[in-house]
């Protein structure tokens, strides 16, 4: 299915979370040693969702969508992945299941291992979120967002660009994504900037260069595991710049069922900083199954 959204699709709480965001709080834990830091919204003991961003990213990408979702009633998490914001720097696995299980570790760290957990990936995000359930954890609810189906080429082409890359200060970092990205709003560009000044170039190379061509997913999704969970796919259209290409949609749609693949019309890879109403509406669309 395709959808678009306005705010006057949204319940007024999330309409006015998402045009008003408050700033999560700041939070860390430790899982088996590695120190996991946070930005949390809502309260504690509503239903967790995990947030999950994708490389060259940090938690700082979701400080719109995490305070909507949680004024639906929710406690969010958003997470700095491995080699990625505030997290060390040094080179982790680039595989994906190994990431899940890190990841995994993480949130039965953090107490969010209950029954009512969701989880929402993006991009590399995403295709970790896919592979929780072969690393142990089933979820009751996966939401992947444009998690890529993208041949070893595209991928390559992807390490190439010139903004994507280690900055050494903020202010060269904010010049370089405002100008490749002039329709962003300033908070996701300060959010994304800071991101580009905090993660491992190398990791990210072996993420991107070393899984070899990615499926959205759908292979790790394929373990008996992941029957326990409710499983949605988000994407943004091709055409416009979306991970995912038409001519895959009609398998993935077999897998998971077509009312659980969502297009967002008219949205590139990242459509929460460009179509955020649309976005955050096929999340909840997601989360309340």
């Amino acid at each position: 299915m395709t959808l678009s959204a306005t705010a006057a699709d949204l319940p007024p709480a999330v309409a006015s979370a998402l045009a008003s965001p408050q700033p999560g709080a700041r939070d860390e834990v430790d899982a088996a040693g590695t120190r996991w830091p946070t930005l949390v919204w809502g309260d504690s003991g509503a239903p967790p969702v995990l947030l999950v961003h994708g490389v060259t990213s940090n938690a700082g990408i979701w400080w719109r969508v995490g305070p909507a979702i949680a004024a639906a009633g929710r406690h969010v998490v958003a997470v700095d992945m491995p080699g990625h914001g505030r997290t060390p720097r040094a080179v982790r696995s680039h595989r994906f299941l190994d990431t899940a299980t890190e990841l995994a570790a993480f949130v039965r760290a953090a107490g969010l291992d209950v029954p009512e957990l969701a989880v929402v990936g993006h991009s590399w995000g995403g295709m970790v979120t896919a592979h929780l359930p072969a690393a142990g954890l089933a979820p009751r609810t996966l939401v992947l967002l444009d998690p890529p189906s993208l041949t070893l080429e595209r991928l390559r082409a992807l390490t190439e660009s010139p903004t994507e890359r280690d900055y050494p200060t903020l202010e060269e970092s904010i010049a370089a994504v405002r100008a490749a990205n002039p329709t962003w709003s300033d908070g996701d560009v300060e959010a994304k900037a800071v991101a580009l000044t905090e993660f491992n170039p190398q990791l990210v190379l072996d993420v991107l260069l070393k899984n070899g061509d990615w499926d959205a997913g759908m292979a790790a999704l394929r373990t008996p595991k992941a029957d326990a969970s409710d499983i949605w796919l988000i994407r943004g259209e091709w055409e416009a710049g979306g991970f995912i290409p038409d001519s895959r949609v009609p398998r993935i749609e077999q897998q998971l069922g077509a009312d659980h693949v969502i297009t967002i019309e008219g949205a590139p890879h990242s459509p929460q900083r460009t179509h955020p109403e649309a976005t955050v509406l096929a999340i909840l669309r997601g989360l309340e199954g």
